[in-house]
């Protein structure tokens, strides 16, 4: 899959978990600390994503 196919979804994970499964699903029952908890896992999947998109392929001795 190309790089820039693979930003557009996690662009698409982000707008998901953003706009319906931390305000409908999350907040309501785990509060404030459950959606801080919620976002950081989604920050930090986006982040170990984005660097296995651009991590350069190691060269066979």
């Amino acid at each position: 899959m190309k790089p820039l196919a693979r930003i557009g979804l996690i662009g698409m994970l982000h707008a998901t978990c953003y706009l319906w499964f931390i305000p409908k699903i999350v907040l309501p029952h785990f509060g404030s600390t459950g959606g801080k908890v919620a976002v950081a896992c989604v920050v930090a999947t986006s982040l170990f994503l984005v660097t296995l998109i651009f991590r350069k392929p190691r060269k066979k001795p």
